[in-house]
C-alpha cells in the first residue's frame, strides 16, 4: 500500500510543479508596470500651479531640450542627472524620479535646442515628435518652449 502511495505522489508533484511554471493564461493578468504606473503616483497637471512662470530657469518639473542625437533633461539635482537619452528612454527616466520632481503635477517642459548643425532641423523634428507622442501616450501633460 505504502508503494502505490508513492507512485501518485511523484507524478501528482511533478504536475503541480509544472502548473505553477505556466504562462498566465488570459483570466490571469500580468501586472502593468508601464506607463499608467507614472500616472497612478503623479497627480494631473495643475496650470495655476506654473502658468505664471515665464522663464525656464523657474520650472520646476521636468525639463526637456531635444537634440539631433537625442534628448537632454534637465536634472533637479545631481541624483536624476542622465546622459543623452532616446525618445524611447525619457519614459523610463520619468518613472524613477521621485515624487517631489513633480510640484506642478504630471507636466514636462519641452523645447528644442537652439544651436544646429546644417541637416539637424528633420531629426530634432522626428526626435520632438516621437518624445511627444510617447509622453502623451503615458498621460504626461507636455508644455512647449520656445528654442533658445
Amino acid at each position: 500500500m505504502r508503494c502505490m502511495k508513492g507512485r501518485f505522489l511523484l507524478p501528482l508533484s511533478l504536475v503541480i510543479v509544472l502548473l505553477s511554471c505556466s504562462q498566465p493564461t488570459t483570466s490571469q493578468k500580468p501586472i502593468d508596470n508601464g506607463p499608467s504606473a507614472l500616472k497612478n503616483r503623479v497627480p494631473t497637471a495643475d496650470p495655476s500651479k506654473y502658468r505664471s512662470v515665464r522663464d525656464a530657469r523657474d520650472w520646476q518639473n521636468p525639463y526637456f531640450v531635444v537634440y539631433a542625437n537625442g534628448i537632454d533633461a534637465r536634472p533637479i539635482s545631481a541624483a536624476t542627472e542622465a546622459a543623452r537619452m532616446s525618445p524611447a528612454e525619457v519614459v523610463g527616466y520619468l518613472e524613477k524620479l521621485p515624487s517631489i520632481a513633480w510640484p506642478y503635477g504630471l507636466v514636462v517642459a519641452v523645447q528644442e535646442g537652439g544651436l544646429r548643425a546644417p541637416g539637424d532641423n528633420v531629426q530634432i523634428r522626428k526626435n520632438a515628435e516621437d518624445l511627444k507622442r510617447l509622453l502623451a501616450k503615458t498621460g504626461v501633460k507636455v508644455e512647449s518652449w520656445p528654442s533658445a
